[in-house]
């Protein structure tokens, strides 16, 4: 799933085209979110318990790995890096609830 610009910032001519750009951006972003939502839901038949469900040390370190791509990219790291964790702490409590429901 790929973003297919019709213009460049620079070939923009007014600020409608800046906005279908962005929504169009915005929409390709949140359906990658929930491509990435599937994943995280799979990933709960493969977990033990509750701990894996969490998994804090592969939290902590997902987010500073999105922190440093996001420096790398000239973004605010910190910035990125709590959208992330806001994002995953959600992905989080829905996989738990998933996998709750394969207890019973």
């Amino acid at each position: 799933m790929e973003y297919n610009s019709t213009r460049s910032p620079k070939q923009c001519y007014d600020m409608n085209d800046i906005r279908t750009e962005i929504d169009k951006i915005d929409h390709t972003v949140i359906k990658l979110f929930a491509t990435r939502f599937e994943y995280v839901k799979a990933a709960s038949k493969f977990k033990k318990n509750a701990n894996d469900v969490q998994a804090k040390a592969r939290f902590d370190s997902m987010l500073e790995q999105r922190k440093l791509w996001a420096n790398e990219l000239g973004l605010n790291g910190d910035v990125i890096k709590e959208l992330y964790a806001n994002l995953v702490r959600y992905f989080i409590d829905e996989e738990l609830k998933q996998f709750n429901n394969k207890e019973k």
